[in-house]
């Protein structure tokens, strides 16, 4: 057995090389193949895992228990056959169809070296390990153009390098495309190493920054994980996050941060210039009320609450610097939220304005502002009131930033995202759940991002049971009485169910003096419709029974008055017509004795399991 493993050992140990000579493997050892293929190296996982293991080789590092499974998971060097593979490395799909294998050198395309390396100053050969003695000494300076007042010098190649006098390593070429020497400044004792090798990876990958950097006095690799660090702003509010008990640092304590960095209030906290600024928004509803269905719009008291990263704002300080007063929130930059669907809104300002802003030592800002809105409710459909389940929104959006600028994303967290008081009661209205959504779109001056908070409410029926349902009920059940009146009772019969009538146009009038004036038919129309006719019967049907008693009355009469002339064939045939008429009323108000609590029990039933079912716009579908 032992030899059997050795010999299996040996064929695949030459067989590796075999493998990886075909055409169809692809070599990934390089930053720039990484990024031609579509990984983030900057943001990928093992990059983040390598980037933590150089940390613990030149420092000591506090692990977490995450720190530690990263680590484990790292890998110099992965060879990726099927999709599960590229799955979990984050490699695409697609490659497979062209490539049996993918070889990918993570140790080497997580050091995030540019595409094209510049050398300008002393410093930065020195760091590349590329000799430049030879060529600063034999270099004619009459060769730089005195409008440009710089020569850049491109190298492809070891015989590029050969034929300049500049000695380098070979690996260089590998792992940058092309080397350019930028002179005078490669040759300048007295120049500093301005633009770094990572520097020159971001540059290169996402353009120029958008502030000078260097008085910040942080590599930037670390601003990079600190910008897209969205898990950290996600985080932010938890008990366990940043904004603790501790004392926060005075709103004055950030002057000398904004002196340092040229601060402007003016321009987006973005790293680079064509950086896209996420801001992370919640809310923290207090209070709801006045859903007024007449005019479509309700009350909301709410906190808006907003995190985003300012690198430029970084103090490195131990605690939070928390703003509290106007004139300082005024000095740093702020998104400028508006609410789409609101027909007023406005600031608490007693006793002063509502907010505050905490500002973290690595440049993350936390904002928290007070406001009333009065947003409009004109998408509730109310085929189905006052069984209804109206759902209404709050849309928020950027007033002047389009979305490649700034670009606002709900907490990840949903109690973060879209928080309820607890105490909060709502007349007639219950909160179901809340759903926080999307709802980008564009204006003339062009697409901005918006976000979108659903309450989907539950009317509560109790106000209506006993303020609609109960009365109209017994209204019906009061115009019963006609029938069990004795058919003599004119007065009586056309009283009770023209009273009843009238009170229910009153009733009905009443209901829907507070709805609006839809197209569609609401359930609560069907119902009183159903009433009001139903009520109209009973009032026809007394008038027809009253119709037969009087007919019945006139037989009689005629009989009686002409006793002495009618022979007994017309006096038996005038009492069969009396006795038939009288018959026939009777047997209408038996009928209807029964009939009447049958069909409005038919009717009950229909209008609670089909009439008051369904989706809440099945009416104008």
């Amino acid at each position: 057995m032992p030899l059997r493993k050795n010999a299996n050992f040996i064929l695949i140990f030459f067989a590796i090389p075999t493998i990886l000579c075909q055409k169809d493997v692809l070599e990934i050892r390089t930053t720039y193949q990484a990024e031609d293929i579509g990984l983030l190296t900057d943001q990928h996982p093992q990059c983040q895992a390598w980037k933590l293991f150089e940390k613990t080789q030149v420092s000591r590092v506090s692990l977490t228990v995450q720190d530690v499974k990263n680590l484990a998971l790292r890998r110099d060097e992965v060879y990726i056959r099927d999709e599960k593979e590229a799955d979990k490395y984050l490699v695409p799909r697609d490659l497979l169809a062209n490539y049996t294998i993918i070889r990918v050198n993570f140790r080497n395309i997580c050091r995030l070296l540019p595409r094209v390396l510049q050398i300008s100053s002393p410093l930065a050969a020195q760091k590349s390990r590329i000799n430049l003695g030879a060529f600063c000494q034999n270099f004619n300076y009459t060769m730089i153009d005195p409008e440009l007042e710089k020569l850049e010098i491109n190298i492809t190649n070891l015989e590029d390098a050969q034929s300049f006098s500049i000695g380098m390593p070979p690996h260089l070429l590998q792992d940058h495309l092309s080397i350019t020497i930028t002179m005078p400044g490669a040759c300048d004792a007295s120049g500093n190493d301005e633009n770094e090798i990572a520097m020159q990876y971001y540059i290169e990958k996402y353009g120029d920054f958008s502030f000078d950097i260097s008085r910040l006095n942080v590599p930037v690799d670390k601003l990079h994980e600190t910008v897209h660090d969205m898990k950290a702003l996600d985080q932010i509010m938890r008990p366990s996050g940043e904004i603790s008990f501790q004392r926060p640092l005075p709103s004055s304590t950030i002057l000398p941060f904004l002196k340092r960095v040229n601060y402007d209030a003016h321009q987006p906290p973005n790293l680079h210039l064509d950086d896209v600024v996420t801001v992370k928004v919640g809310l923290w509803i207090q209070f709801m009320s006045n859903f007024e269905l007449s005019t479509m719009d309700y009350d909301i008291d709410t906190w808006i609450r907003m995190a985003w990263v300012d690198p430029r704002l970084r103090h490195d300080l131990s605690r939070p610097i928390m703003v509290n007063d106007y004139k300082f929130l005024r000095m740093i930059w702020r998104p400028d939220p508006i609410f789409k669907n609101s027909k007023h809104s406005t600031f608490h300002k007693v006793s002063y304005l509502n907010f505050y802003m905490f500002i973290f030592p690595d440049g993350k800002v936390f904002m928290d502002v007070r406001v009333f809105l009065k947003p409009t409710a004109a998408t509730i459909v109310l085929c189905k009131y006052p069984h209804d389940n109206p759902a209404v929104s709050l849309k928020i959006s950027s007033m002047g930033f389009t979305d490649n600028v700034i670009r606002f994303e709900w907490f990840n967290d949903l109690d973060d995202a879209i928080k309820v008081e607890k105490s909060l009661r709502i007349p007639e209205l219950s909160i179901r759940h809340v759903s926080p959504e999307t709802c980008n779109g564009s204006r003339k001056s062009g697409s901005f991002s918006c976000l979108e908070a659903k309450f989907f409410m539950h009317r509560e029926v109790g106000y209506h049971i006993a303020n609609t349902y109960v009365p109209t009920t017994l209204c019906v059940i009061f115009s019963w009485i006609a029938v069990w009146l004795p058919e003599e009772f004119v007065e009586g019969r056309i009283f009770v169910s023209l009273t009843v009538f009238l009170t229910l146009s009153a009733e009905n009038s009443s209901a829907k003096d507070e709805l609006p004036k839809v197209s569609y038919v609401k359930s609560i129309d069907i119902w009183f419709g159903f009433t009001s006719i139903f009520v109209f019967l009973t009032m026809i049907q007394s008038l027809v029974v009253i119709y037969l008693g009087q007919l019945s009355k006139n037989q009689r009469k005629k009989l009686e008055k002409n006793l002495d002339c009618y022979g007994k064939y017309q006096i038996t045939k005038t009492l069969l017509r009396s006795r038939f008429y009288h018959k026939l009323s009777m047997q209408i108000d038996s009928f209807c004795k029964v009939m009447y609590p049958v069909v409005f029990i038919i009717f009950l039933t229909f209008y609670s399991f089909v009439i008051t079912q369904g989706e809440e716009d099945k009416c104008i579908q």
